[in-house]
């Protein structure tokens, strides 16, 4: 007996509930979240250093009699079948949701199981818009790039003809025509699940080409201000991908000031420690410290259509298509990276996190 119980592996139970693929939280007394697996991030799309001190249901959006028995002392066990939830601004989806005592101090475990046509909308609502998007602009690909041939034949003929101030414009634009056709190439891959080739690259680079682009279609009343980390490392990702990225974040962001003369768009970077997720890969937590994000003083996105907003097809502009923020999507999940949308104050911000190019990785 003595062999067969030593032969009995030891398990590191943190590890174990933080790999578990169940949606878990731990809260104390009063409902506050002292741990988060990263099921439960994913399933709330919110970081767990952004989760971890709440209370609970201010992250969770909830049924008023769920609100209050757990935030009662007294109640130490709950058990709901198909509980309508929100979470990370989502539309509401239904959840097993179970409640336990754990340990003699108060605290209980929170465990949220998503009903099975929910779990698939979770796990595949992303990967679906990125699909859609890539089907889309794979169909005018070959219409695309007709004209494109013609543009950037006619952009070299003006650049022997223009002075310094106009060879300026005619880069860009020769240079625009080859990142679009590059980019086209792509997404006819993209269609097909094909992953975007990443190396190391400078995040400024990409981060200027597309401010430059944006200026040159001089969006009245709009100013831009650079806050920019310069210490920032290499990032793993891929130059045309962060261009695309960035220039759709900054054009929504130009058309959504509509005008005004005060509009500000604000670009910034910043390193951000303890930030990291669980892609399902295989590949375990992948830290993703470099912030870029796009800002706006505008009124903001509409708050029905804010949980679909990576989604095709979801579009404010009344000439829009709705690919343009699940192409975002897409290739920053492409890169190892995510999007987010948040309201902040009296602005609204797109931030873009991805990870640090490893040492001696190929440039």
């Amino acid at each position: 007996m003595t062999a067969l119980t030593s032969s009995i592996p030891t398990f590191d139970h943190d590890e174990l509930i933080h790999s578990h693929p169940v949606p878990t939280v731990l809260i104390d007394r009063g409902g506050v979240i002292l741990f988060v697996n990263a099921a439960a991030e994913q399933l709330c799309n919110v970081s767990r250093s952004a989760m971890v001190g709440r209370v609970v249901y201010d992250v969770i959006q909830m049924d008023r009699s769920y609100r209050q028995r757990m935030s009662d002392v007294a109640t130490a066990a709950l058990f709901a079948h198909r509980a309508e939830i929100s979470v990370g601004g989502r539309r509401s989806i239904f959840v097993d949701m179970q409640m336990v005592p754990y340990g003699h101090s108060g605290h209980r475990i929170l465990a949220l199981v998503p009903a099975t046509s929910d779990a698939e909308l979770m796990g595949g609502a992303i990967g679906r818009s990125g699909r859609a998007a890539g089907a889309a602009a794979s169909m005018l690909a070959h219409e695309i790039k007709n004209p494109l041939a013609g543009i950037k034949g006619a952009a070299q003929l003006l650049a022997r003809k223009t002075d310094a101030g106009g060879e300026r414009f005619t880069t860009l634009i020769c240079a625009e025509v080859d990142r679009i056709a590059t980019l086209i190439d792509q997404m006819e891959h993209f269609s097909r699940g094909q992953p975007i080739a990443c190396t190391p690259i400078n995040l400024y680079q990409p981060i200027h080409q597309a401010i430059e682009t944006a200026r040159v279609r001089q969006f009245t009343g709009v100013r831009f201000v650079e806050d920019f980390d310069p210490s920032l490392p290499m990032v793993h990702g891929n130059h045309d991908a962060m261009v695309q990225i960035l220039l759709n974040l900054v054009t929504n962001a130009c058309e959504a000031l509509g005008g005004r003369d005060d509009g500000v768009v604000r670009i910034a970077t910043a390193y951000r420690h303890g930030l990291s997720i669980d892609n399902g890969d295989g590949r375990g937590r992948i830290a993703l410290p470099i912030e870029v994000s796009v800002s706006d003083n505008g009124p903001g996105v509409p708050a029905d259509i804010r949980g679909d907003l990576f989604d095709p097809f979801v579009t404010t502009k009344r000439e829009g298509r709705g690919l343009g923020l699940a192409l975002v999507a897409k290739l920053a999940r492409d890169m190892g990276g995510t999007v987010q949308h948040m309201r902040d104050g009296e602005c609204t911000r797109f931030r873009v996190h991805l990870p640090v190019a490893l040492k001696g990785q190929a440039a």
